[in-house]
């Protein structure tokens, strides 16, 4: 009873996290248009950041994941999680590299 409990937390917060990473990717991605439609310094930057944020959400979904699977002691599920995480750093990496 008390893994569901755990189980049914753990989503709560997590789409607690996801609601709130999309509102304020949305919030810097209608500001930065804003500022472009006038013309005004930044808003590129502004723009950029509302996306980056919103390509960080589902990382943060997978890191939410492996903290708690370490958490609860499931190996299977941190192992997995913890390797996507570093395929995903690996190729950020990579595209970094590749874009100099």
């Amino acid at each position: 009873m008390r893994d569901d409990r755990d189980l049914e937390r753990l989503e709560h917060q997590i789409g607690r996290l996801l609601m709130v990473g999309v509102w304020i990717s949305a919030l810097a991605l209608f500001a930065g248009l804003v500022m472009w439609f006038a013309g005004m310094p930044h808003a590129d930057r502004v723009l950029a950041c509302g996306l980056i944020l919103l390509m960080a959400i589902p990382v943060a979904r997978i890191a939410t994941s492996l903290v708690d699977a370490i958490r609860r002691h499931d190996r299977l599920l941190a192992w997995s999680t913890a390797t996507v995480l570093t395929v995903l750093a690996i190729l950020l990496a990579a595209v970094d590299h590749l874009k100099r």
